[in-house]
Order: C-alpha cells, then structure tokens, then sequence
C-alpha cells in the first residue's frame, strides 16, 4: 500500500529511519558493553547482560524495519517536505544536538565544566532573552551543575568525571 502525498508519508519514513537509527546505537552500546571489565570470579562478564539486552534491541528494530516494510511498502516523500516538518522541531533538534555533545564532552571536559555548559547554552536558546534571564540562566546552570558534583561526591561516595586537563 502506497502513500498518495509526500507529506503523508513522511511519517513512516521518519519511523523507518527510527528503527535504523535505534539498531545502530543499540549495537554500538552492546560493543561498548563488551568492553566492561571481566570479573575473576563470575563465568560472565559486567558486560554480559547489557550486550544480551542491546543486541536484543537492535534484532528487534531490524525485525520492526523489515515487517513495516513488507507490510506498507517503501514510503516516498520529498526532501522539501521532511525540511518543512523538521524546521517545526528546531528547539527539540537544537536541544538534541547540545546533549550529544555534552555527553561527548562529559569525559574530557569533566561533569561541572560541560554540565554547566550545557545548561547554560539550552537555556539561552530555550528562554526569553531578557537582562534577568541572563542572571537566573546562570544561577540555574551554575547550582545545577556544581550541586550534584558535590552532593554525589560527600553523600553518596560516587565520583562523576572530572577533567582530564
């Protein structure tokens, strides 16, 4: 069964490439898992269990893609109206984008310093630009950034990252 308009299949195209994307985040997490260390002692490794469950997704994304494919067939749409629906989510793709790279940061740049960063920039992207704005974005990300460091390192004895400069 075919789409009449390009505009409605935009949507199962945007869901195939879900799955697409999904599979191949799902099985770059169960490689990374296989990275955890082994235990002496255990016949399974830490990184048994999340491989078992990332591995699983990705099969079934696979799985997913092929029956909707079988099922309604490849979608056509143009490339007009997926930029014409994408702009509507700009501050979602916006805000995608910041927390990628502050997770890609997060390592290097340690917990405070890209916490506060990323905080800081979605905020300014995300509020009213008002002069008060300014100072209660700041607050925001400067409590909510060094706050959870130190709250997770006296409390709970669990030390998030810091910078490797």
């Amino acid at each position: 069964m075919e789409r009449k308009t390009p505009d409605a299949a935009l949507v199962p195209t945007l869901q195939l490439a879900s799955y697409v994307v999904l599979a191949i985040g799902a099985i770059f997490m169960a490689s990374r898992a296989g990275s955890l260390p082994a235990s002496r002692w255990e016949p399974m490794g830490a990184g048994t269990f999340p491989q078992l469950v990332f591995s699983s997704i990705a099969v079934l994304c696979v799985a997913a893609f092929i029956m909707e494919l079988v099922k309604r067939g490849i979608p056509r749409t143009t490339l007009q109206s997926a930029f014409q629906r994408l702009g509507a989510l700009k501050s979602v793709l916006v805000n995608l984008g910041l927390f990628i790279a502050y997770m890609i940061a997060m390592p290097f740049a340690g917990f405070i310093l890209s916490t506060f960063a990323y905080l800081l920039l979605a905020q300014l992207f995300l509020a009213p630009k008002r002069p008060v704005t300014l100072l209660i974005v700041l607050g925001v990300a400067l409590l909510f950034s060094v706050g959870p460091y130190y709250l997770f390192a006296d409390v709970f004895s669990i030390y998030l990252p810091r910078a490797q400069w």
